[in-house]
Formats: C-alpha cells, structure tokens, sequence
C-alpha cells in the first residue's frame, strides 16, 4: 500500500547537529513502519567529485557497515543499532551523475528526480525494502528545504533515500568538538543512515523522537555523543538500555540472566538482587503445574529504565492498578495470564513509562477478539501482545495493540505440523516470528499461536524441548552471540514441561 512520502531534516545551527538536551531523552517508543535490518547502501555520488575523494568516503561507508554488521564488536557486547533491529549492512559500489551540473539548493523533488533518473539509467535499482539510496552531493550543493541540513527521506513504506551535502554540518565549531574533516561529513553521514534504518518510512513521531537527534554534540570524551572507531567517527545513538541515555562507545552489552521454573519467593529474592546492578525484565512467564504450583521464567537484560509490577493479580486488582498507572504515564510491557486449577485467572504485568496510546482485550473468546482486531487493523493498531490460556475447556485471548503500519500474519490454535508448514513457506517470502505462545487443551493437544512481521533476520527455533535439550542449546548458541527473543514454556496434563525458543543474534529488545 502506497504511504504518504516523508522527508525527516536534521538542523545545522553550529557545527552539526541541533540537539535537545545533555540528558538525552526517554527510551524509543516504536510506532510501527518497517526496520532496515539487512540492507545495502547505494552510493551516487552528485557534482564534481574527484576519484580520491570517492574512494575516502566508500572506505568510511565500508567502514561504517562492518560496524553495523559486528565486525570486530568487543567480546560480549553488540552495535548500539542492534537494539533497534538493525544487524547487517553492506555497501555498493561508487556511481556518479551530475558532472557537469551547476551547483546550488536543490528542492526534494529535484533530489528524487536525480533518483529517478539514474534508476532509469540502471546506474541505481529500483527502490526495495532492504536497499537505502544516500544521494552524496559535492561542494557548493545544498538542500532548499533547510538551511545547511542533511535528511532521510521515503517514498513507500519499501523504498528509502537519504540526502548528504559534503557542507552539512561544517561551520563555526563549538568548544571541544571535532578539530577537523573529515569528522563532520562522517558525523552527518552517521546520523543519517542510523535513523534511516530504524525510522524509514515513520510519519507519526517529530524529529526529535528519532534515536539521534537528541544526543547531545561534542565528543564522548567531553560529555558529548561523538565517537570515534578506528574506521571513522559516528553520531552518538540513544541507549533503551540505559533508560534513553546516548552511547558514548557505540556498544551496548548482549549479556543475560535468566531464571527457569522457580517459585515465586525464589524469582523475586533475584529480582531484587538484580534490580540495583541495572538488570531489568525483558520475559516474564509463569505457568501452573497440576498440584496448582505456579513457576516463573524470567529473563533479564541490562538496563536502566523503570519498571513496576504485579504478580499473581485478579483482574479486578490488575485493572485497578492499570487504571491507576496510565494517566500517570505508565504503559504496558509484559501482560501475562495464567489458569489455576480450579479455573480462576490470575496476571502478571510489567509496565514501562510510555506515552503511546492502547487497545487491550482480556479474556475473550475468539470471535470477540478477531471482530477487535479487524477493526483496529485498519485504523493502523498491530498487536504488541498476544497470549491465549484455557479455562473450562475454552480458549480466550488476552491482546494489547499499539499504533502501528508494519505487515502482520497470524495463526490461531494451529497444531504443530500446519504451524510449521506456515512457517517453512513464509520465511522465503520475508516474514519473521515476533509473537510465538503454546497452549495446552484438557485432552494434551498443544497448539501454538504466533505472529509474524516482515524480517529477513536469521533467527533459530526449538519447539517442545525438555528443558535438558533446551539448556544444551542454550549453551551452544550463547558463544556463538544467538540470544533469546521469545522463551515459552507450556506443562502437558502429565506435569511435563516442555520450552519453545526462538533466538536471533544480539539482543533486540522490544521497546515501547
């Protein structure tokens, strides 16, 4: 479906980039549109560029998606654009145009008919979800919609470019920052493609919600954003692990903690151990065992932001603190249900500060929740959460949408085998688990519900393992820098628990 083109501009008004705070800003809050997860850049080179100067900057280019891409990231820790989604980049080789070309201000739509033109002349492709066009426009060039800015920009929500004058960013420079190019090119450079990735196509946030534009300018060794890797210097990029703080390294950490089948008093005693040392929730889970015992699975990731809970709740009690925390800014994170024998239902929920709106449904048959989502659909709202449980023999959903555009496929109560055969056939075709949960029918039929968005990251699955089988490969990914992204234990009517998996590289957690 065709979408509304978006031009997002960032401001000179020194020596770079405007920014908002020193602070930083809150965590990214995701409102929909698609992820540049594996992409490649393709460079046009616009004006008078000479052959040396080409080569500098598709070294720095090179240079740049080998970082996004992990090469040579330290030992235990991951790019900072891999919390985003955004794990590989590659880059293409040099073309030029415009020669000849008179330089001056150039309007939006004279930079995409400099696109157009060199995509009919087959020195670009075609636009596609996973390619990004970065339009490089030499000396004396600008862009007439701002006064010294770069910018990203889309056409569709699958075809993306950006815009780079060689002048942005080089004025008057501010204490401590950068001495000399080519530092502010690259800095520019930087900022574009990392916001691009992650916010290609989005129309609903300002600016400023991107996860560049309110790091603060000035080196990381002064207070600033500005870091400098041995290919060449990048923007600072907001950290949701450090409560929306900007990276001052480029990296963030992959570590992990998890807890597998404790008691309730056992979870919380780690919990808050693990609370003051900056480990926050990323899964919480329980489930009931057929004596009525409930367990936990939890993971945990490094992180700063603030979190409240509530465990083992009623509905009544749970909406009554829902009710309570959202006018104060509180949203959803983790909404878990639960079945007790004797048929009462009991939450868990996490909430994360938040400003987003959502829609949410609790306990419903299927007919009820599918009428809901069809209408929230197409008033762009996609499930953030989706978990069913079993009482009295019936299936009833829990749901909680956000405002999104991305591309959604489910499945509901499938049997393995039909989940499978799905899964085999739409991954060639660009889809990505994000919402995998069992559950267990009284007569031990397990049927799985999941969700998927457009991806084309690898990611690795088990279904229906022990937790022995599961633990091996656990520990045969984790070297290897596969980490957890869903983690879904279900407990047959024998007491037997069995654990769904899925990991991909790196940690991406799933901001609000």
């Amino acid at each position: 479906m065709k979408k509304a083109s978006l031009t997002v501009v960032i401001c000179v008004v020194s020596f770079f980039a405007c920014s908002l705070s020193a602070l930083g800003q809150p965590p990214q809050q995701y409102q929909g549109g698609p992820v540049l997860r594996n992409f490649k850049i393709y460079p046009l080179y616009y004006g008078k560029w000479s052959n040396a100067d080409i080569a500098a900057q598709q070294t720095y280019l090179n240079g740049l998606a080998g970082y996004l891409s992990g090469n040579n990231k330290p030992a235990g820790e991951q790019p900072m654009m891999w919390q985003y989604g955004v794990n590989a980049a590659t880059v293409a080789a040099a073309v030029t145009a415009g020669g000849n070309a008179t330089p001056g201000g150039l309007a939006r739509a004279q930079v995409l008919g400099i696109i157009n033109t060199n995509q009919t002349n087959k020195q670009l492709p075609a636009f596609s979800a996973d390619a990004l066009i970065v339009v490089f426009l030499d000396h004396g060039f600008s862009l007439s919609d701002c006064n010294g800015c770069a910018y990203h920009s889309s056409e569709s929500a699958s075809a993306f470019w950006a815009a780079v004058p060689r002048d942005a960013g080089v004025g008057k420079p501010v204490a401590g920052s950068i001495p000399a190019a080519p530092g502010p090119t690259q800095l520019v450079i930087s900022h574009e493609i990392f916001e691009a990735t992650a916010n290609p196509s989005i129309g609903k946030s300002p600016g400023w919600d991107e996860m560049v534009d309110g790091c603060l300018d000035g080196m990381a060794t002064s207070g600033g954003s500005w870091i400098s890797l041995p290919f060449g210097w990048i923007a600072g990029v907001h950290d949701n692990t450090r409560n929306g703080g900007c990276s001052n390294t480029g990296y963030t950490s992959t570590d992990e903690i998890q807890a597998y089948g404790w008691s309730y008093a056992d979870y919380r005693k780690k919990y808050d151990e693990l609370w003051p040392k900056g480990w926050r929730l990323y899964i919480l889970q329980s489930y009931v065992m057929p004596n009525g015992q409930v367990l936990y699975n939890a993971v945990w990731r490094p992180a700063t932001v603030d979190e409240l809970q509530v465990y083992g709740s009623s509905y009544a009690d749970y909406r009554k603190k829902y009710d309570e925390l959202w006018p104060q800014g509180w949203r959803l994170y983790i909404l878990q249900s639960y079945a007790m024998p004797n048929g009462q239902v009991l939450y868990n929920a996490v909430w994360r500060k938040g400003n987003l709106g959502e829609y949410q449904d609790y306990g419903s048959p299927y007919n009820q929740y599918r009428s809901r989502y069809d209408q929230l659909f197409p008033q762009k709202w996609r499930l953030q959460s989706l978990q069913s449980y079993v009482v009295g023999g019936q299936v009833t959903y829990n749901a909680v949408w956000r405002p999104g555009d991305s591309g959604e496929f489910q499945v509901y109560g499938w049997t393995y085998a039909d989940y499978r055969k799905k899964y085999d056939e739409i991954w060639p075709q660009g889809w990505r688990l994000y919402i995998l949960q069992s559950y267990v029918m009284p007569n031990g039929q397990v049927l799985y519900n999941a969700v998927f968005r457009p991806g084309s990251m690898p990611e690795v699955q088990v279904y229906g393992y022990s937790y022995a089988d599961y633990r091996k490969k656990y520990d045969e990914l984790w070297p290897k820098g596969w980490r957890l992204y869903v983690l879904d234990s279900y407990v047959l009517p024998n007491g037997q628990v069995l654990y769904n998996a899925v990991w991909r590289m790196g940690t991406s957690d799933r901001p609000l």
